[in-house]
């Protein structure tokens, strides 16, 4: 289930971070001047590694002054709540644990002292380096253990918070369900919490078995597992019902919920499946969807540092691009559009406006859904030998537009996107809506991680390759998906740009 915030959380603790980060920096100043109090053993060693220690620190040196001016201060205000904002610390929706959360404001909080550094660094680049260090410190401390004080304290108030139990539903209520939910409670009993069955037989309906309730019927999955908040599901259906297990596996791994089969049932053939225990009892483990753990943490830091460099780099480009956007047709430099994310998830995808402000989407939507029925390739959409699956003379399109589209320039904004944990660097590109209504089922694991802004397909085919080919090409890269393989498609990916294959 989703955390929601409440508003005077968020409030709070948007307060404690701001004012606590700008309290941080008088700390961390004052700390400086005090390190030429230290012992002279301990001066001498920091001296040894060109620390300036002594009486010019200990009247607060230039940079360390210039770091308490109203200038620095006001820096540090501004720059602070912009990636706290950016990195989505106060959206409950994006911080599904207390872990999540402590991630993504330790990320904001490297990224702003990364981002002041560089501000200083073309300014006033005598500002402290172990002023640095030591405000890097307390900030961190500050504001996760703000957060990890709050939680021990919600849960020693709450008693709904005291268990750590995974909550789990059995689909299935017939004699291999029952017998699972024995072995359950003997072996597993403080691990877990069974909040029910769910089962197609009407006589079951409202019973409990071995003191667990039937909750619905098997159309009701969704419901149950939104309702109950169910973290793992036991599939035990009978062999006969070999179709329908299929189908309700799939649909508990859409809504992200973690699949246990009995493996005596029936022969199954999904990927990563593997023979596993839970709760004393054997099963075959399918696997979470999408990417977790270590995996997901790797990811993460390796695009909020990797798009934190770029945007330094890039934005006098930004500038230029916004400016020639501009000049050239009225309306606004940034186009949004709602776009579908990991496991279907809306959210708002921002690029260069490249078309007229008033153009008519109906002409994309009805091209994309001839080739996505079709499964049109290149040379059977094309008309002058270029061979790409792009609209060709699309009216819509600037000259602006044209060139920032061929050259990928339009995407940059979605750096933005990355930064806010909606998208990576590298990952299957996201449709719109009405694209997802054309898809098959098994266009659907497209879903599984979160969208790239470049990705295999960007690199391999682009536009060259039929739809069908293209999902391939994004299975290809969740099924082999690794950080060597992100640097590698990114290495790639400008001779890609360059090249100019495919694009439009």
């Amino acid at each position: 289930m989703l955390r929601q915030f409440s508003t005077k959380r968020i409030i709070g603790f948007f307060l404690i971070d701001w004012l606590g980060t700008l309290a941080m920096l008088a700390s961390a100043a004052f700390l400086r001047i005090e390190l030429g109090r230290l012992p002279q053993p301990f001066v001498d060693l920091l001296q040894t590694l060109q620390i300036q220690v002594g009486s010019e620190v200990s009247l607060g040196g230039f940079g360390t002054r210039w770091m308490l001016s109203t200038p620095g201060f006001i820096l540090v205000a501004l720059i602070w709540p912009f990636y706290l904002i950016t990195f989505s610390v106060y959206d409950g929706r994006r911080n599904e644990s207390l872990k999540a959360e402590l991630l993504n404001v330790f990320l904001a909080v490297c990224v702003s002292t990364v981002t002041l550094a560089g501000i200083l660094f073309f300014t006033y680049r005598e500002a402290s380096r172990v002023l640095f260090l030591i405000f890097f410190t307390l900030d961190v401390t500050l504001l996760l253990g703000s957060r990890v004080a709050w939680s021990i304290y919600r849960y020693s108030q709450d008693s709904r918070q005291r268990s750590h139990r995974r909550v789990v539903l059995v689909v299935g209520a017939g004699p291999v369900g029952r017998d699972a939910v024995e072995q359950l409670k003997t072996y597993a009993w403080a691990d877990i919490d069974l909040v029910g069955y769910v089962d197609d037989d009407p006589d079951k309906q409202g019973q409990r078995f071995e003191g667990v309730p039937v909750l619905g019927t098997l159309d009701q999955v969704p419901e149950t597992v939104t309702t109950c908040g169910v973290q793992d599901a036991i599939v035990a259906l009978p062999l006969q019902a070999h179709e329908q297990l299929v189908k309700i596996c799939q649909a508990l791994q859409e809504l992200a919920v973690h699949v246990h089969v009995i493996p005596d049932l029936f022969a199954l053939s999904f990927p990563s499946a593997t023979l596993d225990g839970f709760g004393g009892i054997p099963v075959i483990d399918l696997g979470r969807p999408g990417i977790h753990g270590w995996r997901r943490l790797s990811k993460r830091v390796f695009d909020a540092v990797a798009v934190s460099v770029a945007l330094v780099l890039l934005s006098p480009l930004f500038l230029i691009i916004a400016i020639l956007i501009k000049i050239e047709s009225p309306g606004p430099v940034i186009y949004k559009q709602q776009r579908i994310g990991e496991n279907g998830r809306l959210f708002t995808m921002f690029k260069f406006r490249s078309m007229r402000a008033e153009a008519d989407p109906g002409v994309h939507k009805a091209y994309v859904a001839r080739l996505i029925q079709q499964n049109l390739g290149p040379e059977q959409v094309s008309d002058n030998g270029q061979h790409s699956l792009k609209m060709e003379h699309d009216p819509r399109i600037t000259r602006v537009g044209m060139i920032i589209r061929r050259t990928s320039l339009d995407e940059l904004p979605q750096l933005f996107n990355v930064l806010r944990g909606e998208m990576s660097l590298v990952g299957p590109r996201p449709p719109v809506p009405y694209e997802m209504e054309l898809y098959e089922e098994w266009h659907k694991r497209r879903f599984e991680v979160p969208p790239g802004i470049t990705g295999w397909w960007q690199v391999k085919g682009r536009n060259l390759v039929p739809f069908d080919e293209m999902v391939r090409m994004d299975i290809h890269y969740i099924e082999h998906m690794s950080l060597w393989l992100d640097i590698k498609i990114l290495l790639l990916t400008p001779w890609a740009t360059v090249s100019g294959k495919g694009a439009g």
